[in-house]
């Protein structure tokens, strides 16, 4: 194209065009930048796949209140864990119980030398938490005797997280500290570029954890050498998931990457509406994720395409329980528990806590055939329902026509 030079007219002519191009080319650099994004809001549309809707098959559920513990003079700290036949449960100020799984009757209980740090962890026959005084402990779940006590330089963030015969622990002056599970013995010893932000989470030969500030690492097990590091601009909110040599990591910017397993590279990322702070969790090609924007987004975990996205009353802060048929979610202060199809997520039952001014506080749990969830903001208590499967509605035969 000649642009001409002479006179007013040219002058203007070209500033026009000048200024075409500089439009033409902003745009492009845009569309550029923006390509790498998935936005669930503006540019995708739901998927049709009708193996993800076969859950509409499903029958609805039901649940009926089995049994009440309410001895505990705190609040709950962190989740009920099961072992065995029993469910293990420690308040706020030091209490332990064990619970007998099939009527909630005590089996033992005892009282922790300081307040705990965090929640309990269990793997096999032993129980792991942290004390606020910087100790870490190993409880018989038979009896609630200790096996062994560490000290530690520093409180636990999360509860122990066992992996193979290690025992993996963040600690609140940023180290991540890997302690021999039998023993309680110090094994090995990485200082994190910042505090940890999630728990420990495996991968092959390994383990992933993030960092406050936005880093994602992979560390060997044995000797916790990083094999990679991903910084990923923002703090990272949610354990991340490793599945099908990829990693899934959710960070504060609202956003959810995908990651090359071998490497860490960014493969894609998707926005969601507000914050993810829930392990997101993968069931056949399907990603999950829940978010403090009250929603469930379902992906494909190849890539990031949007499947459904289910709202729910309040915001999702808690672990999920899942069965190979439903997931078990308690919003945040909603008081109702909700059971939900798999995979495509059809409300099939709640339950309503109906007591005013509460709600449910801890993650529901998986207790046999029921359902162990605690509740009471001044005082520590779990609720075992039972989930049954309504019967088929029969229609009533038509008159015969003589």
């Amino acid at each position: 194209m000649r642009i001409p030079t002479g006179g007013g007219c040219g002058r203007k002519g070209a500033a026009l065009i000048l200024a075409a191009l500089t439009l033409w080319s902003a745009s492009i650099g845009s569309a550029l930048f923006a390509r790498g994004e998935k936005t669930v809001f503006t540019s995708q549309t739901l998927e049709w796949d009708p193996q993800f809707r076969k859950d509409s098959k499903i029958p609805p559920i039901t649940f009926a209140p089995a049994w009440t513990f309410s001895e505990f003079t705190a609040p709950l700290m962190g989740d009920p864990v099961v072992v065995s036949d029993r469910l293990v449960a420690v308040s706020r100020d030091g209490d332990i119980s064990a619970l007998a799984s099939s009527s909630g009757e005590v089996l033992w209980s005892a009282r922790l030398p300081a307040p705990p740090a965090s929640g309990l962890s269990a793997q096999g026959d032993a129980l792991y938490l942290g004390l606020q005084d910087g100790h870490l402990m190993a409880l018989r779940a038979a009896d609630g005797g200790a096996i062994w006590v560490a000290s530690l330089t520093s409180p636990v963030l999360f509860p122990p997280r066992p992996l193979e015969d290690r025992l993996l622990v963040a600690t609140a002056d940023a180290n991540l500290l890997s302690l021999a599970r039998d023993t309680g013995t110090i094994q090995a010893r990485r200082a994190l570029p910042g505090r940890a932000t999630t728990t420990p989470e495996p991968a092959p030969g390994g383990l992933m954890i993030g960092t406050e500030h936005g880093m994602l690492l992979l560390l060997r097990l044995g000797d916790l050498s990083v094999r990679w590091r991903r910084y990923v601009g923002q703090a990272i909110t949610a354990p991340p998931l490793f599945y099908r040599k990829r990693v899934y990591v959710a960070s504060a910017d609202r956003s959810l990457r995908c990651l090359r397993a071998r490497s860490g590279r960014l493969l894609w990322s998707v926005n969601t509406g507000a914050t993810c702070t829930i392990r997101p969790f993968a069931l056949g090609p399907w990603l999950y994720l829940l978010s403090y924007d009250n929603d469930i987004y379902v992906l494909r975990a190849k890539n990031g395409h949007l499947m459904t996205r289910v709202r729910l009353g309040h915001r999702l802060e808690g672990e999920p329980a899942r069965t190979a048929e439903h997931l078990f979610v308690a919003p945040f202060t909603e008081a109702s528990l909700v059971g939900l199809s798999l995979p495509g997520l059809a409300t099939a039952g709640s339950y309503g806590l109906q007591i005013p001014g509460e709600w449910f506080t801890t993650s529901p749990v998986i207790l046999g055939r029921r359902l162990a969830i605690g509740y009471g903001r001044t005082e520590g208590r779990i609720l075992a329902l039972d989930v049954e499967e309504k019967a088929p509605e029969t229609k009533p035969d038509s008159p015969r026509t003589p």
